[in-house]
């Protein structure tokens, strides 16, 4: 299943990560802003964190009550809080074990050629 909740200023809200999440940070994950040297940084993980809600919220068919600057604000204010960034771990790697991420990554990792060995 892909999904799981975080809760954010006292309000549990839904995270569905799928398609609709995936195609949601296809645009968002740029070197330089939402990462550098392959380590997301704390836009990217609003970025995640988004995705999985603006998703959550498309499948129940309602409007999103939050914006993306609402859940960057929460993590900035929260950076230095070891509970709320045990929380952002736990939502990371849940993120990161998804299907599609998953085939995503393998589907853009080179592939290996046969080697051939000499007679």
């Amino acid at each position: 299943m892909n999904y799981t909740t975080i809760t954010i200023n006292s309000e549990t809200i839904g995270l569905k990560f799928g398609m609709a999440s995936f195609r949601y940070l296809e645009n968002k994950f740029v070197e330089g802003k939402s990462f550098s040297n392959e380590q997301i940084n704390e836009i990217g993980i609003a970025h995640i964190i988004y995705s999985g809600y603006y998703n959550n919220c498309l499948i129940k068919d309602v409007e999103p009550k939050y914006s993306f600057e609402y859940f960057i604000d929460w993590l900035e204010t929260n950076l230095k809080n070891p509970e709320i960034l045990e929380e952002i771990t736990r939502i990371i790697s849940f993120w990161s074990s998804n299907d599609f991420i998953k085939n995503h990554i393998n589907e853009n990792e080179p592939k290996k050629k046969a080697s051939r060995g000499k007679k």
